[in-house]
């Protein structure tokens, strides 16, 4: 199956990742509503490989497949009530033509999701506030995203923006139990 195009240079990431049984509380979305100005959200459904590892994924997406190796540890998130292992990803995207993409072995995911933007030390580090659905089974999650050039800046950028979102007392709690990538998701809810 090869790519139409050249891969989109690889993007390093530094991220923690939450998801929690259930449609978004009343209260999450009033937390993340009181983060700053009204932010519109988006829905789309992904095409992700079945995984058979939580460190590597495949997706489909808007005519992109995008790979995203799990690179390992990269310390540990404690901000407010929101505990995680923080992970560095690195991801490649190819631009893919639909039709050369095998019918079998995908689970849909739809999505319906609002983010937020902070840059700090070098680096920007996003907040995702989603509501994923696979076979009907509806869950939320809350992602940190942070890139930067360096390990470092992605350090930065996530714990300054942890702090300041994160660190609030109206802020959701986020056990280190619910924190996990989404191969790792996807084969739990498989």
């Amino acid at each position: 199956m090869p790519p139409s195009s050249s891969p989109i240079p690889p993007l390093r990431t530094t991220e923690a990742r939450w998801f929690l049984r259930g449609e978004t509380p009343a209260e999450v979305a009033a937390w993340f509503d009181a983060l700053g100005p009204p932010v519109e959200g988006s829905s789309r459904t992904d095409r992700y490989l079945a995984p058979t590892s939580d460190a590597l994924g495949v997706k489909l997406r808007e005519g992109q497949i995008e790979a995203k190796r799990l690179d390992g540890p990269a310390g540990t998130l404690d901000a407010g009530r929101a505990s995680a292992p923080l992970e560095t990803w690195t991801k490649w995207s190819f631009a893919l033509a639909e039709d050369s993409v095998p019918e079998d072995g995908w689970v849909e995911v739809r999505k319906t999701r609002r983010q937020r933007e902070h840059e700090a030390g070098g680096g920007t580090c996003r907040l995702e506030l989603s509501e994923v659905t696979v076979d009907g089974d509806v869950w939320w999650s809350v992602c940190l995203e942070a890139e930067g050039p360096s390990a470092g800046a992605r350090q930065r950028a996530l714990a300054t923006a942890a702090a300041r979102w994160l660190g609030r007392p109206d802020a959701p709690a986020l056990p280190a139990e619910a924190a996990m990538g989404y191969p790792a998701w996807l084969r739990a809810v498989g």
